[in-house]
């Protein structure tokens, strides 16, 4: 039976922490897509990203963490409201998206919720974190 690509890291290993305005960088290029192909299925190369962030910047952390930050998104919009003005996140929520814990899912592994604690998230955002 064939391995499933490994994007990142083994399932259930921590995801690096990022450079908060790298992970800004790397949404705003996957939002920047899907505003041009909102039907979807469109990719972007590596080396947009690569180009666009640090010359040290760990790519598929950065990635995963944006496409992370894109379902909370699309799923928690009014959770995230007092953290958004005229459509666009505050940087305070790629700080805190880019330290926040959170761990690399497989493919065809099936897990509850998304791979990081989303009332943390909140907490931090609050300046209350634990």
């Amino acid at each position: 039976m064939e391995e499933p690509p490994v994007f990142g890291g083994n399932p259930g290993e921590p995801v690096p922490p990022v450079d908060p305005e790298d992970l800004k960088t790397v949404f705003e290029i996957f939002q920047d897509a899907k505003k041009h192909h909102p039907g979807g299925g469109v990719g972007v190369d590596l080396e947009v990203f690569k180009h666009a962030c640090k010359a040290d910047a760990d790519i598929p952390s950065l990635t995963y963490r944006a496409m992370m930050l894109q379902l909370l998104l699309s799923h928690a919009q009014e959770q995230l409201a007092p953290w958004t003005k005229e459509g666009q996140l505050d940087f305070a929520v790629f700080r805190e998206a880019a330290q926040l814990p959170m761990e690399w899912i497989g493919v065809g592994v099936e897990r509850q919720g998304l791979p990081f604690d989303i009332d943390e998230l909140f907490r931090r955002l609050r300046g209350k974190a634990a």
